[in-house]
């Protein structure tokens, strides 16, 4: 089927351009310390302090990031693929938010053929205005309508299409996009898993539980440090986050894909706090992987 072919190509793609997305049962323990897996980029509102998309990517290149990704703007977008080409560096994802009962975005189709065959999710964050309760599966039949529309726009050349939790949102749970991915029942559709909006929503199972369950498939997952209670985002290297605990746990479910960071609400300048959270990011990362 066309979505197989989809899958394998974006996992081709995204491992040539250093974005291993592939994940599966086989424990990550048996992973090599040295393995470049969970290759970091970050969200471009981290990068509000600079002003030129050409100073952006080349920051993020100079500091080490694997790639960046964009709300979905549709102008400056050709802007930003010339620029990350330059300095090699992926555009892992473009994210937008899509009420379930509207039709999809007109201006997507010229978006997904300037993304073909690059390692891009289409990150969705999904809304509805008839269903008011997060998670009500009522409204999983529209929810499916659009992302198979999306999947079939995207079909054998990518990008893929990933469902975004984010709390107070009709999706607001990992669950609700492993729900629907396997509904879907779409190689180029899964979800993201992202731990503030995790933080944020009362659970009622552990963490390595609903990773465990998402882990066929997590396309992407987010990382940020904060204050758990006020539910805020700080650089990697402040907040009262087990960030340790957290990659153990990701490690021990067999995720090797990409690792997004969460900037949200940072006033600092993007030199500063970027230089932190990747320099704390690789601290971290080493003490999980020597240490299996």
């Amino acid at each position: 089927m066309h979505n197989t072919i989809t899958r394998r190509a974006f996992l081709r793609s995204a491992a040539a351009a250093g974005v291993s997305a592939a994940v599966g049962a086989a424990s990550a323990r048996a992973t090599p310390p040295n393995r470049d897996i969970w290759p970091m980029y970050t969200f471009d509102y981290g990068l509000r302090s600079v002003p030129a998309i050409e100073d952006k990517v080349k920051l993020l290149k100079d500091l080490g990031f694997a790639g960046v990704e964009l709300h979905l703007h549709h102008v400056p977008l050709e802007t930003w693929l010339a620029a990350l080409d330059k300095y090699g560096l992926a555009l892992n994802g473009v994210y937008t938010k899509r009420w379930i009962e509207k039709p999809m975005d007109p201006k997507l189709p010229a978006a997904v053929r300037r993304m073909e065959g690059r390692p891009t999710r289409i990150e969705v964050i999904l809304e509805s205005k008839t269903y008011k309760t997060p998670s009500d599966p009522a409204g999983d039949a529209k929810a499916l309508d659009l992302l198979k529309r999306a999947s079939d726009l995207c079909a054998d050349t990518g990008p893929v299409v990933s469902i975004y939790p984010h709390r107070r949102s009709w999706a607001e749970r990992v669950e609700d996009g492993v729900r629907l991915a396997r509904k879907c029942g779409r190689e180029n559709v899964g979800t993201s898993f992202n731990l503030i909006h995790w933080h944020s929503v009362r659970q009622t199972r552990p963490l390595a539980v609903s990773l465990k369950e998402a882990a066929p498939h997590l396309l992407s997952m987010t990382i940020n440090n904060g204050n758990r209670a006020k539910h805020t985002i700080t650089p990697l290297d402040e907040g009262d986050y087990d960030l340790v605990g957290f990659l153990r746990t990701v490690r021990d479910v067999g995720y090797t894909g990409q690792m997004g960071l969460q900037c949200w609400g940072i006033k600092a300048p993007a030199e500063d706090h970027l230089a932190r959270s990747m320099k704390r990011w690789r601290a971290i990362r080493r003490e999980v992987l020597n240490k299996a």
